[in-house]
């Protein structure tokens, strides 16, 4: 029996408008697990990832078409050689193997908020059936009743999520496999782990969607959606001048606030460093070639904000008397007494939870509009700020 993978029809159809890439990847390994060898299946790459390098998409070529595989690297912070592979077969095969996930997706159980978003952009939130910290999500969607509370990291409730009977649970890791995500297997339960938030190209969080449109059936939109992102972002990033492009000159840039006397800085590798910089900006905390935080002393930070033009990300405040009462220390500051202080808490819900982090994964192109219209007002001088507002 043929099946009809519309994944592979829809990649061929892309051709000319999606990336797409010629040659064969050996790999294998059954679905959810750790890739091994399988020499029944011949996997040919189906989309290259221009900008994320924890995905790929790859299509069985000697069955039928039966199986489309997506290989998730390094899930979790600190990970190295993990791979895990699950195999998706269309809902139109006659059966499906252990460990095999039919697709497309009717319902889900979401365990971050950028799981919502990328759902949410593809016209598919309705798919959401569970989520991790409703009160935390900004999307109007899972607040209806509809979506239920599953509970955080290893305090799941499983009773719950059994009960919602998903198609497929999105994880993210931290630190590690732990053993509620053993748990859910036993439980019979298809989980996918989905390392957005450990890339530092913000098209490559981005880039995301596309897994998310091969898991909906929705590919082909997934891919469109992301090349019109893309394209949004670079004409964005082509705004700053040549000559802004080393840090001579540019506007120096403080991030993040201090916590109980020790201020974390990202490294220059970071999503944030990243945005600073193709925002046209210059980042003060730079110094160490890596993605990492690291703690610096409240001294050592105030040095730096000395030279600071503009103060992006401060902590939760939402107006400056907030920042001052945080630390008195502040009010003196030139970058605080000349109002450029900037905070990416303009849509947060009752609790705390930012839109910065949810829906900005998937429009980076809005985020750095955002920062370029702080930055350089006169480049964008029409833009209104989305994410991010003026601490007054």
């Amino acid at each position: 029996m043929k099946f009809d993978n519309p994944i592979l029809r829809t990649i061929r159809a892309s051709i000319l408008s999606c990336a797409v890439l010629s040659g064969v990847v050996s790999c294998g390994g059954p679905s959810g697990e750790r890739g091994g060898a399988d020499d029944t299946t011949a996997w040919a790459p189906i989309y290259r990832s221009r900008y994320a390098e924890r995905f790929e998409l790859l299509g069985d070529t000697l069955n039928d078409d039966r199986s489309t595989l997506l290989r998730v690297r390094n899930p979790w912070q600190g990970a190295e050689n993990t791979v895990y592979d699950y195999r998706l077969v269309p809902d139109t095969a006659a059966a499906v193997r252990e460990g095999e996930i039919r697709y497309p997706i009717r319902s889900a159980v979401c365990m971050s908020s950028t799981h919502v978003a990328f759902l949410d952009a593809l016209g598919e939130v309705s798919a959401v059936r569970g989520a991790s910290g409703i009160d935390f999500i900004a999307n109007p969607a899972v607040h209806t009743g509809a979506v239920k509370e599953v509970g955080y990291d290893t305090n799941l409730d499983f009773e719950t999520i059994v009960a919602l009977r998903p198609d497929v649970v999105f994880i993210y890791g931290v630190g590690g496999e732990h053993a509620a995500v053993t748990k859910l297997r036993q439980l019979g339960l298809p989980v996918v782990y989905i390392a957005d938030y450990l890339e530092n190209d913000p098209l490559g969080r981005a880039e995301w969607i596309v897994p998310f449109g091969l898991l909906t059936g929705k590919l082909n939109e997934a891919i469109l959606y992301f090349n019109r992102i893309e394209a949004r972002y670079r004409e964005l990033a082509t705004r700053i001048p040549a000559s802004d492009s080393s840090a001579v000159g540019r506007p120096k840039v403080m991030l993040n606030a201090p916590y109980r006397d020790v201020w974390y800085l990202p490294g220059d590798r970071s999503y944030m460093a990243r945005l600073v910089r193709e925002a046209g900006g210059d980042y003060l905390g730079r110094g160490t070639d890596n993605d990492a935080s690291r703690p610096v002393s409240a001294e050592h930070a105030w040095v730096l904000m000395q030279e600071a033009d503009y103060w992006l990300a401060p902590g939760m405040a939402q107006n400056l008397a907030q920042l001052k009462a945080d630390n008195h220390r502040f009010a003196g500051l030139p970058v605080v007494r000349e109002g450029r202080v900037f905070n990416n808490n303009a849509r947060i819900t009752p609790k705390g939870g930012s839109d910065f982090w949810e829906s900005g994964v998937v429009r980076p192109d809005r985020v750095l509009a955002d920062m370029i219209r702080i930055l350089h007002p006169e480049l964008l001088p029409e833009h209104e700020l989305y994410y991010f507002h003026r601490l007054k």
